[in-house]
């Protein structure tokens, strides 16, 4: 009995080491193909662009497909369902596939969010191959379905992760249009995949899961794995923030972050907002403590033209470093444009007062002053500039 008891606690010992021994497998994505729209010529024998994309992204070892036929009869079912207030699919045999497929199309984005959860994927393919003369062009929308509609869903409306186009001017390239569309896809659900993975690992960190050493170690992980994902780096150098002693790391994350910031992908900006942090601000700000003002220089400047927010702010620290710099008439010029966005700003009004009044421009130093006087807020500012106004009268010659 005993040797029995033995062995069985050896067995399971052993299957315990092995489950730990074994490699973790990948966690693949599970995607939706939708039955594609086909848009050709009469005499066009043209189809089966969803096989070419399952198999690509099969091969890729990265997704797991649901079967089109399960997706087919689930995309039936909810049209007639939702159109002809039919529940029983045979009762609406007499509706081609034509029919179908082209009513899906029409609901609204939202919907479609909704059918790619109930049919438990992560991603959602829907497409069209249309013809134009001897030319073909596809056009495919890739949506992350879990993650919109959680969080995202309002922002976002009828936008997708991504919308992909590809054109070929023969039937015989087809296959090879949608190998590459293909590629793309896999680019942007990789994409979306570790901006999330991103986000779960700082959440991570915040709720004392991970240290803040394993939180830096993953994140390094995800830049090695998408070196040109900008919301990586962003999310690196927000943690980098937490650390005086990563300066270094801060700086060189804090120049590819905006190297690779596109001000013309929505997706960029909201980042920005969400997580309020401003890398140009907070890098700009890193070379300044190591006394490179103009390095920091470039980078506010540069910050300026891709940028649409924080401008004020931008221009006043301009406006400090150009004259630590010794350069005063960039360092008026740039309180000037700070003093153009709020002319209610006491400081820059009296910055540019204060470089007159140094350069020796008794009238525009007075005027300026007396244009601050308004604009004081507190008796100490108020103070400092009704005396700087009756020095400079007092240094006024008699008419």
């Amino acid at each position: 009995m005993f040797k029995k008891i033995h062995t069985l606690l050896f067995i399971i010992a052993f299957l315990i080491f092995s489950a730990q021994a074994l490699p973790a497998q990948e966690q693949k994505y599970k995607i939706v193909i939708f039955p594609f729209v086909y848009n050709l010529g009469l005499n066009s024998q043209i189809k089966g662009a969803e096989r070419i994309i399952q198999s690509e992204l099969i091969r890729s070892g990265l997704f797991t497909v649901i079967d089109p036929k399960r997706t087919y009869k689930y995309v039936r079912k909810t049209v007639l369902h939702n159109f002809y207030k039919i529940d029983d699919v045979e009762k609406g045999s007499n509706f081609t596939d034509k029919d179908i497929i082209d009513l899906f199309f029409s609901f609204e984005w939202e919907k479609v969010v909704k059918m790619t959860k109930h049919l438990n994927a992560d991603f959602a393919i829907k497409g069209s191959l249309s013809q134009f003369g001897e030319r073909f062009r596809a056009d495919l929308d890739v949506i992350n379905a879990r993650e919109i509609e959680t969080i995202r869903l309002q922002e976002m409306k009828d936008k997708t992760v991504g919308a992909l186009v590809g054109e070929c001017e023969s039937a015989e390239k087809i296959p090879g249009m949608f190998e590459k569309l293909t590629q793309q896809i896999i680019e942007v659900c990789q994409a979306d995949k570790v901006q999330q993975n991103a986000e779960t690992i700082i959440e991570s960190y915040h709720q004392g899961k991970f240290t803040y050493q394993e939180t830096e170690s993953k994140l390094l992980q995800l830049v090695s794995d998408m070196p040109d994902e900008f919301v990586v780096h962003y999310t690196l150098f927000s943690h980098y923030l937490e650390n005086p002693e990563k300066t270094d790391d801060l700086i060189k994350t804090g120049e590819e972050a905006i190297r690779l910031f596109d001000s013309g992908n929505e997706e960029h900006i909201r980042y920005l907002s969400f997580l309020g942090i401003d890398v140009f601000h907070e890098l700009a700000s890193a070379y300044i403590i190591k006394e490179d003002f103009s390095k920091a220089i470039t980078i506010y400047n540069y910050a300026i033209t891709v940028y649409p927010m924080n401008h004020f702010k931008y221009f006043k620290q301009l406006g400090v470093l150009y004259l630590l710099e010794n350069k005063t008439e960039e360092s008026i010029n740039a309180f000037k444009k700070a003093l153009n966005l709020d002319p209610t700003d006491f400081e820059s009004g009296f910055a540019i007062a204060s470089l007159y009044e140094a350069n020796g421009n008794t009238e525009e130093a007075l005027g300026q002053y007396q244009n601050c006087v308004k604009y004081a807020t507190n008796p100490t500012d108020r103070s400092k500039v009704q005396e700087a106004i009756k020095k400079l009268e007092g240094k006024k010659p008699l008419h």
